[in-house]
């Protein structure tokens, strides 16, 4: 890696990390207790290793960008279909919409996260950023080869944002601690399913290992053929750790 690689942080926002904001209380009403694992992970691991990442990266000048999913309208109208499909599951189970809207303050990356500096947040109303955003010029016009992936959630838009940028040419990492979702069975099968074609995936320490010295601006990373990829990504055995 060099000091020109991004790290981009998908939609840690306050409602995807809180419980009392709706999305977490649609799938609470649902499916009682389905959300308190996800809530534990996003507070325990997710939330620290991001942050810990986030420190490596501006210690080295490397650029950070963060993503938010949200409305401008108030009322969805300018959100694809399976969102505002949500925003009606909401309204039918809870009185109220999923999504907020841009000046909500649910809407915020969260606190413990948050951007600094100029570092930019980028509004979306799509599962990956470069349906709804000029994140691909962006990354293009800094030079930037590699793109670490992390954020909520990985079966949804942080795998969706890691495929849309391999897409595009870029070397992909996913951090797989840095993510989570409902479950760590869907969180395990979207980290398979991406490692399998699209990228290679990594824990937040290996991250820090490859970054070049503070202050250096080229660092190694250890070739890995998508052959190896494939196989390590389809057969090695799961962690036991929680994510």
């Amino acid at each position: 890696m060099n000091e020109h690689d991004a790290i981009l942080v998908i939609d840690v926002q306050r409602y995807f990390v809180r419980p009392e904001y709706s999305f977490g209380q649609v799938f609470e009403r649902l499916v009682p207790g389905v959300t308190s694992g996800y809530f534990q992970r996003v507070r325990d691991t997710v939330l620290p290793n991001i942050r810990r990442l986030q420190e490596g990266f501006r210690a080295r000048g490397m650029p950070i960008f963060f993503t938010a999913t949200g409305t401008r309208l108030g009322n969805g109208r300018d959100l694809p279909g399976w969102l505002r499909d949500l925003d009606q599951l909401g309204l039918a189970v809870l009185g109220q919409r999923v999504w907020p809207r841009v000046d909500d303050p649910s809407f915020q990356v969260d606190d413990h996260v948050a951007p600094v500096g100029d570092e930019s947040v980028l509004i979306k109303c799509s599962s990956g950023p470069l349906a709804s955003t000029r994140l691909d010029q962006t990354l293009h016009h800094l030079g930037v080869d590699t793109v670490v992936v992390t954020g909520l959630t990985t079966d949804v838009c942080a795998t969706q944002a890691a495929r849309e940028v391999a897409d595009r040419g870029f070397t992909t990492i996913l951090v797989d601690d840095a993510c989570t979702t409902l479950s760590d069975a869907m969180h395990r099968s979207a980290v398979e399913c991406f490692n399998i074609a699209f990228g290679r995936v990594r824990s937040t320490a290996e991250m820090l290992e490859l970054l070049p010295a503070a202050g250096s601006p080229k660092a190694g990373v250890p070739p890995a053929s998508r052959a190896e990829a494939a196989f390590v990504g389809a057969y090695a055995e799961a962690p036991s750790s929680p994510r």
